[in-house]
C-alpha cells in the first residue's frame, strides 16, 4: 500500500517556493502541496506545472494543512502573518530571510516554529544544503529530499550559519566576475564559464572527499613564489578577501538586530 502523502501548505508562492516544489517533485517525495493564492497568472502556472491545489485564502491554507512552510517576502511578512489565525496543530517552518524565530512565534502565537535557510536554486536539483532550528523529525525528513540538512543546536548558531544564504547568492556574482575576466581576454563566453566552473567543481569535490583541512590543502597548492601565492597576496593587499568577511559581518549584525 503506497505511503500517504503529507500535505504541506506554502505561504508565499514565489521563486523559492517553486525551487522547493521542483526538488520534491523530481524525487517523488511523499509530500503534497497547497499553495497560497497569489496572482492568477503565477498561481495558474504552478498549479498546471505540478498539479497543485491553490487555497481559497491564506486562512483556508492554515485550516487545511498542519505543516506550513512560510517563504513570504521579509518586508511585509509579519504584517501578513498577523492577520491570520494559526491553529495549535500548525507546525511552521519559516524561510523568511532576516526575520527571527522569536518574531514568528510572537506574531503567530505558535509554539511549533522552526526556521530554515536554503540556497533555493540548488534545492531544485536536490543538491542544496538546508539549515534547521530547532530539531524536528518531520521537517528534517522534508528538507532531506532537497539536499543535506544541517541542524543547529542554538538560535545563535543558526543566525551565524544562515549568513551562508547571502554567500550562496553572492558566489554567483563572483563566478561571473571571474568568468568575465577570461572573456575580456579573448576567450569565448562558453569556454570561459565552463573552464571556471569545472575548475571550481573539481576543487569542491576534492575538498569534500579529503580528510585534510582547507588550510592543509592550501599549503599544497600555494607554493612559495608560485602563481597562486602571487594572486592571493594581491587580493590581500587590496583587502578583497577581508571585504567578504566584512560583508558577512554586516549581514549577521543586521539579522541579529531584528527581533
Amino acid at each position: 500500500m503506497p505511503k500517504a502523502l503529507k500535505k504541506i501548505g506554502i505561504l508565499g508562492a514565489g521563486q523559492l517556493a517553486e525551487f522547493i516544489i521542483t526538488g520534491i517533485d523530481k524525487v517523488s517525495a511523499p509530500f503534497d502541496f497547497m499553495l497560497s493564492p497569489r496572482s492568477h497568472e503565477r498561481g495558474l502556472k504552478l498549479k498546471n506545472k505540478f498539479n497543485l491545489e491553490i487555497a481559497e485564502s491564506n486562512q483556508h491554507l492554515l485550516d487545511s494543512c498542519d505543516m506550513v512552510f512560510i517563504c513570504l517576502p521579509s518586508n511585509n511578512s509579519l504584517s501578513i502573518l498577523s492577520d491570520l489565525d494559526f491553529r495549535k496543530e500548525n507546525s511552521i517552518l519559516s524561510a523568511i530571510a532576516g526575520i527571527t524565530r522569536e518574531a514568528i512565534c510572537r506574531t503567530t502565537n505558535c509554539k511549533a516554529v522552526h526556521t530554515s535557510m536554503m540556497p533555493g536554486y540548488a534545492n531544485a536539483s536536490n543538491k542544496g544544503p538546508s539549515l534547521l532550528f530547532p530539531e524536528n523529525s518531520e521537517w528534517h525528513e522534508f528538507l532531506s529530499f532537497l539536499g543535506p540538512v544541517f541542524e543547529c543546536k542554538t538560535e545563535k548558531e543558526f543566525n551565524v550559519a544562515a549568513v551562508i544564504g547571502a554567500v550562496s547568492g553572492a558566489s554567483f556574482v563572483l563566478f561571473e566576475t571571474l568568468s568575465n575576466w577570461f572573456e575580456n581576454n579573448n576567450l569565448s563566453s562558453k569556454f570561459s564559464q565552463n573552464l571556471l566552473l569545472e575548475t571550481l567543481k573539481g576543487n569542491i569535490e576534492i575538498a569534500l572527499e579529503s580528510d585534510e583541512t582547507l588550510s592543509e590543502i592550501i599549503s599544497k597548492v600555494a607554493t612559495p613564489g608560485g602563481i597562486t601565492e602571487s594572486l592571493v597576496n594581491q587580493l590581500d593587499q587590496k583587502e578583497a578577501l577581508s571585504s567578504w568577511l566584512e560583508g558577512m559581518d554586516t549581514i549577521l549584525n543586521n539579522n541579529s538586530s531584528k527581533k
